[in-house]
């Protein structure tokens, strides 16, 4: 093969506040997990600089929890946010904070269970545009210099969102709603909005302050995301215990400095095969009331049974059927033999 293919591997695992890295370990046939040989761990995960703040210095821990030493090099990128939310790496991003980093140390090496402060200063050029700016600290331990192909750089990025003084816009605009039925049997029911940043700065949407779907006095969350200035995504929530049956009116709503954009959609739900079955059920009931009566009458005709001529019962009648018959009492007028 000509040449040889190099990748870089991105982590963002947010756990307690650190993104973590983890590599291979020693495999063994019981006892506890050994240490793996790569594993790494850089707190904070992300950083938010205010106006206020953006002349002090911030910094941030690297852990390394391996057993094997590894060569840090520190590095910034320009990124972006996919539809789907996935962080792009571009080196041109627009509103990018990349030239405006000093990094301190930009490279060392990291014995294992030892760690290390990295400081970083943020320098805004003259006058900038007021708003939002967002860049990505890149802790990147290169591949080294063994055989093979395919090279590894285990990279993991700290994405930083830092606003410049000066007066910012805040405006989020709901694009559209909807639902994975607007008629539907049952739960679970998905919703999906589309969400675009208008404004100057990046907009977080995290817990407790999660964007949230209103749907008859119940709050349905989104899941936790931010989004950077001028990004537009979707992002989809999951109604898991709807209630038995309603018309619902589901909302979806976000306040900024351009007012409150807001989205609906109706979602009816109504348990069709449990009306079926109550169907069913009503027909199975008819049916055997109906039986029930049948035989009911069927079994008084036999006890009963056939009445002729010689049945006592007609003796009192007369030919024409109003008495007068044996043993009846004879009427005025009558003619006596």
């Amino acid at each position: 093969m000509a040449g040889r293919l190099r990748r870089g591997i991105v982590a963002f695992l947010v756990v307690g506040g650190m993104a973590s890295v983890t590599g291979c370990g020693a495999s063994g046939a019981s006892g506890p997990a050994p240490d793996p040989d790569f594993s790494l761990t850089v707190s904070p995960a992300r950083l938010v600089v205010g106006p206020e703040e953006i002349d002090a210095p911030r910094s941030f821990q690297v852990v390394n929890r391996g057993r094997s030493p590894v060569d840090m090099v520190v590095d910034k990128a320009g990124f972006t946010v996919g539809e789907a939310g996935e962080m792009l790496f571009e080196h041109d991003a627009p509103h990018s904070a990349a030239g405006w980093l000093r990094v301190t140390p930009a490279g060392f090496r990291l014995a294992p269970g030892a760690e290390r402060r990295v400081t970083v200063r943020i320098d805004p050029p003259p006058g900038p545009e007021h708003g939002g700016y967002q860049v990505a600290l890149l802790f990147a331990v290169p591949a080294g210099a063994g055989g093979g192909d395919i090279k590894l750089d285990r990279v993991i990025g700290t994405p930083i969102y830092l606003t410049v003084p000066g007066p910012i816009d805040t405006s989020v605009n709901v694009g559209d709603l909807t639902t994975s039925g607007g008629f539907t049997t049952g739960g679970p029911i998905d919703f999906t909005a589309t969400v675009d940043n208008v404004g100057t700065v990046h907009r977080d949407f995290l817990a407790p302050r999660s964007l949230e779907v209103g749907v008859n006095g119940y709050d349905v969350p989104f899941p936790d995301f931010t989004l950077p200035r001028g990004v537009g995504r979707s992002v989809t929530a999951r109604w898991a215990n709807p209630p038995f049956m309603c018309v619902c009116r589901a909302t979806v709503s976000v306040s900024g400095s351009g007012g409150t954009s807001r989205r609906s959609v109706t979602l009816v739900i109504f348990p069709l095969h449990f009306l079926g079955a109550l169907i069913a059920v009503a027909a199975a009931l008819y049916a055997l009331a109906w039986l029930s009566r049948r035989r009911h009458r069927a079994r008084l005709g036999a006890a009963r049974g056939p009445r002729g001529r010689d049945d006592p019962a007609r003796d009192d009648l007369g030919v024409d059927g109003r008495g007068g018959g044996r043993g009846a009492p004879a009427r005025v007028g009558d003619e006596v033999q």
